[in-house]
């Protein structure tokens, strides 16, 4: 008797992981590896009045999904209009002042998720999404020559709104798809430090602020243009990518501006592995 037990429990997890392996394998999916490279611009109060000015490279990953119905277990059910994006996004930059007598650097980590409804139109060729994106993005500055600040922290935590279009047209033996996305934030929570007199009042817990943000206060715009290749046997991206981020309160300013170059690659997953992807137009 015990031995059926278990013979009925193993059969039921070996049967769950099948099933699990299953909804893994039935998902329309698209990974999209990047690296980036432009000029930076940036001003941080707190550190040093002049703005700086340089260069940026970035790495980063982002990846689109669309959702589907509920169906029986093991089998996949349709796609809907409704998709969901999430990115991670490694930058660091390089910057100095108009005399070129001191140095800025900054790493960057941008983290996000949102989820969008997507219009098809003109046999489907023709994409319009809109919906909010959730954003995290902290940075970590630290200046050459400056003995009491060398360190300035700021963190944003955004809810954004998200629109695109894009359009895809087909060669003979490739597919193209032209793409823009604009993300502009809404409302959110935003860190920055405190007007320390010395950099050794840390000692006295001078934790900064943390207030509530908007366009009103805080405003950080995102845009990007790029063209999806699809050649027989690889996807390739290029592009071009501007964002705007300015903050802080009358005595101290912060702002953020950068234009890039975008290199990358797309891996695209579909329900039924054999099938020939002959288009960009699946997502």
């Amino acid at each position: 008797m015990m031995n059926n037990r278990k013979f009925k429990f193993i059969l039921f997890v070996g049967c769950l992981l099948i099933s699990c392996h299953l909804f893994a394998e039935n998902v329309e999916h698209e990974d999209i590896l990047k690296v980036q490279y432009g000029g930076s611009w940036r001003q941080d109060q707190y550190l040093s009045p002049l703005l700086y000015k340089g260069m940026m490279v970035g790495l980063g990953n982002e990846w689109w999904q669309p959702f589907r119905q509920d169906t029986k277990l093991g089998k996949a059910g349709k796609l809907t209009n409704w998709q969901h994006v999430g990115q991670l996004n490694l930058e660091f930059d390089w910057t100095c002042n108009p005399t070129k007598t001191n140095l800025l650097y900054a790493v960057r980590v941008n983290a996000g998720w949102g989820a969008y409804y997507q219009w098809k139109l003109c046999n489907n060729n023709l994409r319009i999404i809109l919906g909010p994106y959730l954003d995290l993005d902290p940075s970590l500055k630290y200046i050459v020559r400056n003995v009491n600040k060398p360190v300035s922290l700021d963190a944003t935590v955004n809810l954004m709104a998200m629109a695109g279009i894009s359009y895809v047209f087909h060669g003979k033996h490739s597919s193209y798809r032209l793409r823009y996305l604009i993300r502009a934030n809404v409302i959110g929570m935003d860190y920055m430090p405190d007007y320390w007199q010395s950099y050794y009042e840390m000692e006295e817990k001078v934790l900064g602020n943390v207030r509530c943000a908007g366009m009103w206060n805080h405003r950080i715009l995102r845009h990007e243009l790029t063209l999806d290749m699809q050649f027989p046997h690889s996807t390739w991206r290029v592009g071009l990518q501007h964002e705007y981020n300015e903050f802080g309160q009358p005595h101290m300013m912060f702002s953020h501006e950068q234009v890039a170059v975008v290199v990358g690659t797309c891996f695209r997953y579909r329900l039924n592995p054999h099938k020939k992807l002959t288009d960009l137009d699946a997502l």
